[in-house]
């Protein structure tokens, strides 16, 4: 692995498909080994990040972060996390943060890395260590935040909404997206470019736990919990245009049941308007 720095004036960085450790990672090498070449390329990455915040500089600010990112608890579109952090760093010119410690670094599953760390924090006139943390997807080839929080934010978060399917009537918060699902193959050729389709996706910016009635799990409905992404249906024209923003969707929510749905839980739009 490798990623490319200049300092101070950018903050970029890249990494080839075929980097090094990725190649130590598929290989037979010690875990000691990988450990170590792993720890010194996120310790930069993260160091970088940290000082594009104390810049304030917001192109260098907006390198870092992928188009969609989990921001402690919500999911909302990169520049606009560059928007929170300028409004903040204006409320409090006296803004710096420190890293102070590196808790350690994990892969996960689907090939990202979390990064856990303590923070100094300094603003107005206080200072409070954090432990928080990063985590770094792959997004074009370059490595972006996907996922930055705090532990405080965690707890906090970590109740779900308890809901019910139709004909209860719920109101969610989130970030709308256009997303890509696959369609059943019926034409025998390739599934990934003749079945392609879009749909709107929904990142809740609170998880659901949506409880299935007695009779609806007779009928084969069942209860889903800590739902965080669902499908949209309804008037598109309307939801096209509050495409990337953050959501406040009234609706019904009705499980997966047939084709061109791509979420287990989908939810039928009563109507769709900015969030505040």
């Amino acid at each position: 692995m490798k990623f490319f720095f200049l300092f101070p004036a950018l903050f970029l960085f890249s990494c080839s498909n075929t980097n090094s450790v990725e190649s130590k990672n598929d290989s037979s090498n010690s875990d000691s080994v990988k450990a170590t070449t792993v720890l010194s390329d996120w310790h930069s990455l993260t160091d970088s990040w940290c000082e594009s915040l104390n810049l304030k500089n917001a192109s260098i600010m907006r390198s870092f972060y992928a188009d969609s990112v989990l921001y402690y608890g919500d999911k909302i579109a990169g520049a606009d996390i560059v928007k929170r952090q300028q409004e903040y760093f204006n409320n409090n010119p006296d803004y710096h943060q420190k890293i102070v410690e590196y808790l350690g670094e994990e892969q996960q599953p689907e090939g990202n890395w979390r990064v856990r760390i303590t923070k100094r924090v300094t603003a107005s006139g206080k200072t409070e260590d954090y432990p928080a943390s990063i985590i770094f997807g792959k997004r074009n080839g370059i490595w972006k935040i996907i996922s930055e929080s705090d532990d405080i934010t965690d707890l906090k978060k970590g109740t779900s909404q308890v809901v019910h399917y139709a004909p209860e009537t719920v109101t969610v918060e989130g970030l709308l997206e256009e997303n890509t699902g696959f369609g059943k193959n019926t034409s025998g050729g390739d599934a990934k470019s003749d079945n392609k389709e879009t749909y709107y996706g929904f990142w809740i910016s609170k998880p659901l736990d949506i409880i299935a009635t007695d009779d609806q799990i007779k009928s084969g409905t069942i209860t889903e919990k800590n739902v965080d992404h669902i499908q949209l249906t309804g008037n598109e024209k309307e939801l096209q245009k509050l495409l990337n923003k953050k959501v406040l969707v009234v609706g019904t929510l009705y499980h997966q049941k047939g084709e061109h749905q791509f979420t287990k839980v989908l939810l039928e739009v009563k109507s769709a308007s900015l969030s505040n």
